[in-house]
């Protein structure tokens, strides 16, 4: 019957710490995988999405404006702001092509809009709507609609410096108890026949092994961003 357990145990804990590594090697293995399969060097991590995509709306609404002091049309304005900035934004993109070839920025805007869900890209389009509209006041709007994308984006760096902190702390705190008990499995007999050769203690690895799992995915869903 020890043998029986020894085995089964064996069995269970060499399967528990493969699917642990499976689910914290995966992305690192596919990441790997894909780059040896495209023949390329290994790149540093790229910023988030929302980073450039405010990054990049923030230059765009800045060099729009400057182009408005120098007495340029908001349509030409805008379409030189996309060339000079390299727009890689296609609904910017589109509404350039849209209304330098005539179409007003209300009509073209609100086409766009309907399908945005992005709320900095969507506050983008309305202040450039009403920035064509607004006569001199525009280009403050503009202005003013750089700096708080920028705002929003020092906000995102602050919020991903404090989630790595606590991503950090809390795995810390899950691994802690995984290498005290292995450690403990393997010095102490008193423990390895609790744990290995028991059902309570089997019953104790897997109800810690559930704990450890839900308060990681619980903190990522806490640290982790809301979609905008």
């Amino acid at each position: 019957m020890r043998i029986l357990f020894l085995v089964l145990g064996s069995i269970c804990f060499g399967a528990l710490a493969l699917v642990v590594g499976f689910w914290y090697l995966q992305p690192f293995l596919s990441r790997q995988f894909v780059l040896h399969r495209l023949g390329k060097p290994k790149m540093p991590a790229k910023p988030s999405n929302d980073l450039d995509l405010l990054g990049e709306l923030s230059e765009l609404l800045d060099t729009t404006a400057r182009n408005l002091r120098l007495g340029k049309s908001m349509a030409s304005s805008l379409h030189s702001a996309v060339e000079t900035n390299a727009c890689k934004i296609a609904v910017v993109d589109d509404l350039a092509v849209a209304t330098t070839g005539g179409e007003s920025f209300g009509d073209a805007t609100k086409k766009l809009l309907l399908g945005t869900n992005n709320s900095e890209l969507a506050f983008a389009l309305r202040t450039i709507e009403l920035a064509a509209t607004g006569g001199v006041g525009g280009v403050l709007a503009l202005e003013r609609a750089a700096i708080v994308l920028r705002e929003r984006s020092t906000n995102i760096h602050d919020r991903q410096a404090q989630s790595a902190q606590a991503m950090l702390s809390t795995k810390v705190l899950s691994w802690a108890p995984v290498a005290v008990c292995g450690w403990l499995i393997v010095t102490s007999d008193a423990v390895r026949q609790f744990l290995i050769f028991s059902a309570a203690g089997w019953f104790c690895i897997l109800l810690g092994s559930s704990f450890n799992y839900a308060g990681r995915k619980w903190m990522r869903a806490i640290v982790s961003p809301t979609p905008a």
